[in-house]
């Protein structure tokens, strides 16, 4: 695992990410992305389906040259940052 904090560009089909830009290359998302998220700790016992907000994403993308990466990326200053990725 790589920890990064690089901007990237995002676009987005139906509410999930479809393709990026990232450090000047074209990725194409290969696989099912995954929403991350986090669930509130201070709600009472009493609520059974606490409401989740969405803390990022993890895909796996593919560049032209056939490259493939696992990516996180999150929220930051309105846009996208990649976090962490697997190769």
């Amino acid at each position: 695992m790589i920890v990064v904090d690089a901007a990237v560009t995002v676009w987005w089909e139906q509410g999930t990410p479809v393709r990026i830009v990232w450090q000047g290359r074209r990725w194409r998302v290969s696989d099912a992305p995954t929403r991350l998220t986090v669930t509130p700790t201070d709600l009472p016992t009493a609520i059974t389906h606490a409401p989740e907000r969405t803390a990022g994403w993890r895909f796996q993308v593919t560049a032209e040259d056939r490259e493939s990466l696992v990516v996180d990326i999150v929220p930051d200053r309105g846009g996208w940052t990649v976090a962490r990725t697997w190769s």
